[in-house]
């Protein structure tokens, strides 16, 4: 999932490790914990498309991963506070601009949001970020700057326990949304996705945060502060383990029955919510020689997948140019796990559209593809890889969409 989730998620596991011990630093290395895995994403930046892609939620999200860095991490740990390096002034300083660029940057994402939905910027959102933003600011100047910070003290299997914990959810939490995660690496390159939960769900991050938030502020023996960090943990996983995969039995019968309506014959399909809620659902079937795609929403006045898109495989094309056993072959049919489409682009160029990720609404219009991929030869005369981010429709178009979707989540279809 997104980042905030993982780390909400990696702090409230701290916290039921060490909290007691280690009061809201055990918060902090929690969070830190559940970063740590998705710092395969720096990957891009010392290799190409193929490889980069194929690393991310790779064997830093596998359960090897898990069991082997806490030890590490851990003696690392006791090292940074033995030699008493969270006191100096330039570590500080440092961790102070980490963190205040990461509000920053989360801020303008949840302020970004209802500009997709197609409503402009919220000064109801906009507002209580800035506030927030400026207390945090000032809490940071108080207690952490101008303080001058206590030793800390834990047992080497308290941190080991603590990393553990935090790194070995991410991955889990990973498997319950779509793209695929390799948790069996390096043994297996199987991508295990559940697709019951969209990669940003606010209505499952921001109740379990604002818990937490609320936990943080007791002192580290306090009842309520447990009690606090188990609620929120509780919501969490009721959401993730009851209502997403509610919805997914759901969605999963209302789309055979609405292919079976139609007379679609069909070998296998796939389905996965809409960004930022999980109301509306997403549909692919494929067929012999094309797929299916469609959208329900639970607030649809028809229990049905009322519109269903076709859309040619066109295999035939990669398959003439492009090698199976080729890098980029096997990285394409192993990406998207099939599921994929292909057209012309330029020349010599075709673009592989990944439809797991499905479309810009609730049909096929245009090139409204959300994931596509351009096949070219490269300056070495291999076939390659890189994601079509020119031909992606234009902001304007994809305010639409995100408007439509939003009034399809509160209103129905």
């Amino acid at each position: 999932m997104d980042s905030l989730t993982q780390i909400v998620l990696g702090a409230a596991c701290g916290e039921v490790v060490a909290g007691k011990k280690l009061g809201n630093r055990a918060m902090l290395w929690g969070a830190i914990g559940g970063t740590i895995p998705d710092l395969d994403v720096f990957a891009s930046l010392f290799t190409d498309e193929i490889a980069s892609t194929s690393f991310h939620r790779g064997f830093m999200h596998s359960f090897l991963f898990a069991a082997l860095a806490p030890w590490v991490l851990a003696r690392l740990t006791q090292w940074f506070y033995g030699d008493e390096i969270h006191r100096r002034r330039y570590y500080k300083a440092g961790a102070m601009t980490i963190w205040l660029l990461f509000y920053v940057g989360a801020a303008a994402g949840i302020n970004f949001i209802p500009v997709l939905l197609g409503e402009g910027l919220s000064w109801y959102i906009m507002l209580p970020t800035v506030a927030l933003g400026a207390y945090f600011a000032w809490k940071l100047w108080r207690d952490y700057w101008q303080r001058d910070l206590s030793m800390v003290q834990a047992p080497y299997r308290t941190w080991v326990a603590l990393f553990f914990w935090s790194i070995f959810t991410h991955p889990i939490l990973d498997c319950f949304t779509s793209w695929g995660t390799q948790i069996w690496q390096p043994f297996s390159d199987l991508r295990v996705q559940w697709c019951t939960i969209s990669v940003v769900d606010p209505l499952a991050t921001v109740p379990f945060m604002l818990a937490l938030l609320v936990a943080a502020r007791y002192a580290r023996l306090s009842r309520l502060r447990a009690v606090w960090n188990w609620v929120g943990l509780a919501w969490f996983c009721a959401y993730l383990c009851i209502y997403t995969v509610w919805h997914k039995m759901q969605v999963n019968q209302i789309f055979e029955a609405s292919l079976a309506a139609k007379n679609i014959p069909y070998s296998r399909y796939y389905t996965n919510p809409t960004i930022f809620n999980n109301i509306v659902w997403s549909g692919v079937a494929e067929g012999d020689t094309a797929y299916y795609f469609g959208q329900y929403g639970f607030k649809d006045r028809e229990r049905a997948f009322t519109k269903i898109s076709t859309i040619p495989k066109n295999h035939q094309l990669l398959n003439q140019k492009v090698p199976a056993d080729s890098r980029a072959g096997h990285f394409l049919r192993w990406f998207t796990d099939g599921y994929y489409s292909v057209q012309p682009y330029r020349g010599d160029t075709l673009q592989v559209n990944d439809l797991r990720f499905g479309l810009l609404g609730d049909t096929l219009n245009g090139n409204n593809y959300v994931f596509p991929f351009l096949v070219f030869k490269n300056e070495k005369g291999e076939w390659d890889v890189l994601q079509n981010n020119q031909r992606r429709e234009s902001m304007d178009a994809n305010k639409s969409s995100f408007g439509d979707l939003w009034r399809r989540v509160k209103d129905g279809y």
